[in-house]
């Protein structure tokens, strides 16, 4: 059983993801040029493996080299957090936002200076 070919798409995705990733990695002062060339070898196989899996292996593998060493948290984590702060942010935005409004001074009885009187 042989998977389908990755759309060109998709593999334009993953190609991208996978160069971020990288980039990222060599941007760290403490990546050393064994890690970057691991790195870069997971990046080439993004262009010559035609199974999608074995592609979205391979930028995963990337991603999570950048990950460990910038510490940053999972995708998963990141996903949980906006979730979490979208909650409860939200209502409390949207209800400031129509107090402001309530509140305001509407702009033609501020632009109006009292006409000379003559």
């Amino acid at each position: 059983m042989t998977e389908a070919p990755m759309q060109m798409k998709e593999r334009s995705e993953a190609i991208q993801r996978a160069q971020r990733a990288l980039k990222a990695l060599g941007e760290h002062p403490r990546s050393s040029k064994k890690e970057l060339g691991h790195a870069r070898e997971h990046v080439n196989a993004c262009y010559s493996h035609a199974s999608g899996e074995h592609v979205w292996n391979a930028v995963a593998q990337v991603e999570a080299m950048a990950e460990r060493r910038y510490g940053v948290p999972s995708t998963e984590e990141q996903r949980q957090l906006v979730e979490a702060s979208e909650d409860l942010e939200e209502p409390a935005t949207a209800s400031r936002g129509r107090a402001a409004e309530d509140r305001a001074i509407p702009a033609a009885d501020v632009d109006r200076a009292p006409a000379p009187s003559r």
